[in-house]
């Protein structure tokens, strides 16, 4: 998975979608896949070689962990502000 910079654009697309697919889920295996898929469907993310279903829990969770982490990145604020 190829992570690309966070837009405004890409980050309130992001957000919409994970509260559009995540509104049911009752899974935390579930919401990690949402986030990944909504990281993806949003631009944030590219590059996905397979479908998340078939991977292994574990290689699903290091993608949303990526993704949570530059997203808490992109939202922090400058050093000095």
């Amino acid at each position: 998975m190829i992570l690309n910079d966070v837009t405004q654009r890409r980050l309130e697309k992001y957000e919409a979608l994970l509260l559009e697919k995540g509104e049911e889920v009752r899974s935390a295996a579930a919401f990690n896949r949402i986030i990944v898929e909504a990281a993806l469907e949003s631009g944030i993310a590219d590059s996905m070689p397979e479908d998340l279903l078939d991977m292994a829990p574990r290689d699903v969770r290091a993608l949303t962990v990526r993704v949570r982490d530059l997203i808490t990145a992109a939202r922090e604020p400058l050093t000095g502000e």
